[in-house]
């Protein structure tokens, strides 16, 4: 798919001299680091009501590692608070996988409200509720995330919402992509490893060239992280996936912490929300940190199967939280206040 219809017209607003970096300084300040939201503005607006009673306020900082949109009832509420906050200087935000396909004008699964369209149960056909987008809304949202940073970054933490790739972010500080949008790294990339894998004898379309495009390309690496050929193929967003994510930390040997999100961690590792392909976190608590150091955090907690649980009645059947993660405390608080201290 080609560059989608609105990117021309924020292009032309943000010329490509004018766009902040893409890896950006985390402030020097207590941080209160947000989960994929997924469209829950409840459960946001609880998690915040939470955070500041718990000792919040202007002298700590909101990090949302992305994936604000998509599934659940109000994207557009979510983007719209989380963009107060930031115009406010009370919150970073990063791009995830779900804000990359919105500028890239990727139909997906859960994101039928961007393009004004009624989302349904893929089996029942029942109605999902959900706040609809218009082209104004379209317009405005675009100019909002294509200036969202990829990771952050300080001497003593690091926040990414899939993947800490070295190679993915150094390709980022290289002087020749300083000046460049995510939407133009995107394709750019995609152009050069296409042409690579072509030159390498490979298929284009080919398993091996889609594996390429996505590890190598540093903006699909960080916002969806590493995959690898799976063994059997599933069923996963609506597609059938042959290929299956790569557990990074498992590997991660940095001395600095790393915050992360994406990979739907489950409060009760014996009833996960991932309904289908492996569950990552099978072998940890929910509150464990993770890694060979036990530096590596997955705030992510499955609230974006929320959706899925109102409409077919099974809520409990599959515990979620919208969690944040209290830095330097290392605590966890979720959605109903709860607050659990970080294992190591």
């Amino acid at each position: 798919m080609g560059v989608p219809v609105f990117f021309f017209a924020y292009s032309r607003r943000y010329p490509a001299q004018s766009m902040p970096p893409l890896i950006r300084t985390l402030p020097d300040l207590p941080l209160d680091i947000v989960g994929d939201v997924h469209g829950e503005l409840g459960a946001l607006e609880a998690l915040l009501a939470h955070l500041e009673q718990s000792g919040g306020g202007e002298e700590r900082h909101l990090v949302f590692v992305g994936d604000l949109v998509d599934r659940g009832p109000d994207s557009l509420g979510v983007l719209g608070l989380v963009q107060d906050l930031v115009a406010a200087g009370k919150a970073s935000c990063l791009i995830g996988n779900h804000e990359l396909n919105l500028l890239l004008g990727k139909s997906r699964s859960g994101n039928e409200w961007f393009y004004g369209e009624i989302q349904t149960m893929h089996k029942s056909g029942e109605i999902l509720p959900q706040v609809l987008a218009n082209h104004a809304d379209r317009a405005e949202v675009l100019l909002f995330l294509q200036r969202l940073p990829l990771a952050l970054e300080s001497p003593a933490l690091r926040v990414v919402h899939a993947c800490w790739h070295e190679p993915a972010l150094a390709m980022l500080r290289a002087p020749s992509m300083a000046s460049l949008g995510v939407v133009e790294l995107f394709y750019q990339m995609e152009s050069v490893i296409t042409r690579e894998q072509v030159a390498a004898g490979k298929e284009p379309s080919g398993m091996t060239a889609n594996l390429a495009r996505q590890n190598d390309n540093p903006v699909t690496a960080l916002t969806s992280g590493l995959e690898r050929k799976t063994a059997e193929a599933f069923h996963a967003g609506g597609r059938l996936r042959h290929v299956e994510r790569v557990p990074w930390w498992e590997n991660y040997q940095a001395d600095v912490p790393v915050v992360f999100g994406h990979f739907w961690r489950s409060l009760d590792p014996t009833r996960p929300a991932v309904r289908n392909g492996p569950y990552l976190f099978a072998d940890h608590d929910f509150h464990d940190a993770l890694g060979p150091k036990r530096n590596a955090y997955c705030v992510d907690y499955s609230v974006g199967y929320r959706h899925i649980g109102r409409a077919a009645g099974t809520m409990a059947d599959r515990p979620t939280a919208l969690m944040a993660l209290r830095w330097p405390e290392r605590e966890l608080i979720d959605d109903d206040g709860n607050r659990w201290p970080i294992r190591h």
